[in-house]
C-alpha cells in the first residue's frame, strides 16, 4: 500500500475534524477555505476517472484474492475501514480464527466527524460500518456475497471519543444464503447488534 497515499488520507482526515469542530471567524475560515480549494484543483488534476471499486482504484483486484490478509488490505477504499478513504475511522479490523469460520474483530474512536445526537454516534454510521464489517467477514471466510437483508438494535447510545469493539460471524450458510451477524461494544456494555442476509454472486466469487 503507497506509504504517501496512507499519510494524505490520515492528514485529510485530519482537515475533515477540524472543519467539522470549526470555531472561528468569517475572515479566518475564507482564507482557509481559498487554501484548501487551491489544494483540491492540484489532487483533482491526478483523480482517475474510470470504474472503481473499495477493493482497488480501478477495480481491478478482487478481495477475495486476498482473502487471507486483514480488511483494510482488501478492502482499502472502503468507507468504513479503508486506510485510502478519508471519510473511514480509523479502525483496527483483524482476523480471528473461531470455529467453523472466522471472525473478525475490529477497535477505534470515533471523532466528531460521525457525530449525530451530542457527543453520540450517528446512528447511519453504525450501520455502514456493520455492513462492511459483515462484509469482510465474507471476504475471510471465501465468501463472495452483496447485502440482501441487515437488521439492527441500537441498544444503548454509542459515544464518541471512546474506544469501541465491533465483532463480526457467519451464523450460517444455506445455499446462496449467508447469516451473518455483529456487534458493537464499549466498556462491556453492548451498544448495537446486527443480523444481516447475504447472497452470493458470481461476479464477486
Amino acid at each position: 500500500m503507497q506509504e504517501e497515499l496512507v499519510k494524505l488520507n490520515e492528514e485529510t482526515r485530519r482537515l475533515m475534524k477540524a472543519v467539522r469542530l470549526m470555531d472561528a471567524p468569517g475572515k479566518i475560515i475564507e482564507e482557509l477555505s481559498q487554501k484548501i480549494a487551491s489544494l483540491v484543483e492540484d489532487a483533482e488534476k491526478h483523480s482517475y476517472k474510470g470504474t472503481t471499486a473499495q477493493g482497488s482504484l480501478k477495480n481491478d483486484q478482487n478481495p477475495i484474492k486476498r482473502k487471507n490478509e486483514n480488511p483494510s488490505d482488501f478492502f482499502p477504499y472502503s468507507p468504513a475501514v479503508g486506510p485510502l478513504n478519508p471519510i473511514a475511522p480509523p479502525l483496527k479490523a483483524e482476523v480471528v480464527a473461531a470455529g467453523n469460520y472466522k471472525e473478525i474483530r475490529a477497535t477505534g474512536k470515533l471523532d466528531g466527524v460521525y457525530v449525530g445526537p451530542p457527543d453520540l454516534v450517528q446512528g447511519g454510521v453504525i450501520a455502514l460500518l456493520f455492513d462492511d464489517i459483515m462484509g469482510s467477514v465474507l471476504v475471510v471466510n471465501n465468501c463472495g456475497a452483496m447485502t440482501g437483508t441487515l437488521e439492527i438494535k441500537y441498544q444503548a447510545p454509542t459515544p464518541i471519543g471512546k474506544e469501541l469493539l465491533w465483532t463480526g460471524k457467519i451464523e450460517k450458510v444455506e445455499g446462496r444464503k449467508i447469516f451473518v451477524s455483529a456487534e458493537l461494544w464499549e466498556d462491556g456494555t453492548c451498544k448495537a447488534a446486527a443480523k444481516g442476509i447475504f447472497v452470493k454472486v458470481a461476479m464477486l466469487s
